[in-house]
């Protein structure tokens, strides 16, 4: 009777891991995408590149941001390029984020247009409410894409600014 106790409590705990873990979106690492699951979209997809990359690898990763309107989740993903045959671009999923604040349809999800103490930074991914202003700010949580561990790690918000690209436009 006392194994059974711990042996117990360590399956509750497991489980509940899983759990958090399926919230944070690990259920989507390491599949391959297109396609997405019926009834998900790609609203956003954006290469990682810049100056502090290799042009010939500019667009070996990417994010995408998808959108599940039946369970209103939207999803946070890091990519890099699946090798394959085909003309078209297949990605694994190496990391993938749920934040609580996309619940929120006013909260949206800047890719490449972020700035990091200043400068621009295309590794950046960040949450932020849209306004009528060349920068979006407050930052609410942002990370960045560690291409060689392959996983997204949070940033502190306070050196982060994104641009909005829309800012000015009239047409």
């Amino acid at each position: 009777m006392r194994i059974a106790l711990p042996v117990a409590l360590l399956c509750t705990l497991a489980m509940a891991g899983q759990a958090m873990a399926d919230e944070s979106g690990a259920g989507w690492i390491g599949k391959i995408v297109p396609p997405y699951p019926d009834g998900v979209s790609e609203t956003t997809g954006t290469c990682i590149g810049g100056a502090q990359f290799d042009p010939s690898t500019i667009c070996d990763h990417a994010f995408a941001v998808l959108d599940d309107p039946q369970s209103k989740l939207r999803t946070i993903l890091a990519l890099e390029q699946a090798p394959h045959f085909g003309k078209l671009p297949l990605w694994r999923i190496v990391d993938a984020l749920e934040p609580d604040e996309l619940a929120d349809r006013n909260v949206q999800v800047a890719t490449g247009t972020c700035q990091r103490r200043g400068t621009d930074d295309a590794s950046v991914v960040a949450l932020v409410r849209v306004a009528e202003q060349e920068w979006l700010s407050p930052v609410l949580r942002a990370w960045r894409f560690d291409v060689a561990a392959g996983r997204l790690l949070p940033l502190p918000v306070v050196d982060i600014r994104c641009r909005n690209e829309g800012f000015g436009y009239d047409g």
